[in-house]
């Protein structure tokens, strides 16, 4: 006797669409700032310098050697103009047919007001001087920098499956026979 077994395998089908993919993604948050640069401004101040020497000096107020200096400038003209005066009015004495009197004519000249001396200086437009000298000024910045932040929003993520269908294509079985079994042939 002889045993036979016969076997099917049971064969399943399976479909499944694809499911459905939605992914939104929302845009990031960029936040931009830029903080204002720090400036430093510092002006130093000028040099002003009033030089009023020569206007003191217009007025009969200025220094002692420099008035003594004028007036001795002044003495020497005036003894050079008395010597050449002297000079003269001893010629005029001289003169004996001039039918004037030189002596009453010297007399009243005497007696005529004399100049003075100039103790004050020469005046002018200019004789006070200004001198300005500005100071540049200093300028310190010191930039800060700008500040950026990016906040990342997550993508939203939808996923939909479909149904799958799964199904036998084959069944299975088993298939025993017993026959006769020859051993001699």
């Amino acid at each position: 006797m002889r045993l036979s077994i016969q076997t099917t395998p049971a064969l399943l089908g399976i479909e499944s669409p694809r499911g459905k993919l939605d992914i939104q993604s929302p845009r990031g948050q960029l936040e931009i700032s830029s903080p204002k640069a720090d400036v430093q401004i510092s002006q130093p101040r000028g040099e002003l310098t009033i030089d009023s020497s020569a206007a003191y000096s217009a007025y009969g107020k200025g220094g002692v050697l420099e008035t003594a200096d004028r007036i001795a400038n002044q003495m020497k003209q005036r003894v050079v103009e008395n010597i050449g005066k002297i000079a003269q009015e001893g010629g005029r004495m001289a003169q004996i047919s001039n039918p004037a009197s030189a002596v009453a004519e010297i007399a009243a000249n005497a007696l005529s007001p004399k100049e003075t001396l100039q103790a004050a200086g020469p005046a002018g437009l200019f004789n006070v001087k200004v001198n300005y000298t500005p100071h540049d000024a200093e300028i310190n910045t010191t930039a800060n920098p700008a500040q950026i932040t990016y906040h990342v929003n997550k993508p939203e993520i939808q996923y939909t499956p479909q149904k799958a269908e799964i199904y036998v294509r084959q069944m299975n079985s088993i298939h025993i026979s017993v026959s006769q079994y020859d051993w001699f042939a």
